[in-house]
């Protein structure tokens, strides 16, 4: 359900509170412990806060994971865009207007 790097820098997060432990029980589960670093005391309701809040940043952290693999083509392509020194600058197909009133015409020629 959740890739592996999603759930490490996930419970990357929760270091300064818990020493966090991960192993894989089979191909798509994984076994996550919490325990509270020594010297830490909390009580029940506060920790089923933070596992509510695990909850969520595991869905944050694969969704993340998710949008950085479907937009890897557009990055590199900005990224290619900008390191290009004007090799790919190409004007815009029709003609520019300024329908707001912009003077985009001066712009364009200052």
């Amino acid at each position: 359900m959740y890739s592996k790097e999603a759930v490490f820098k996930c419970l990357y997060w929760y270091g300064n509170r818990f020493h966090t432990s991960v192993s894989l029980l089979d191909e798509a589960t994984y076994l996550i412990r919490l325990r509270l670093l020594a010297g830490q005391e909390m009580a029940a309701t506060e920790m089923e806060l933070y596992l509510q809040k695990l909850e969520r940043d595991l869905i944050d952290f694969n969704l993340r994971d998710i949008v950085t693999r479907e937009t890897k083509n557009v990055r590199d392509l900005l990224i290619a865009k900008a390191f290009s020194n004007g090799e790919f600058d190409e004007d815009p197909p029709g003609e520019l207007s300024d329908p707001v009133g912009f003077a985009v015409n001066q712009m364009a020629n200052d």
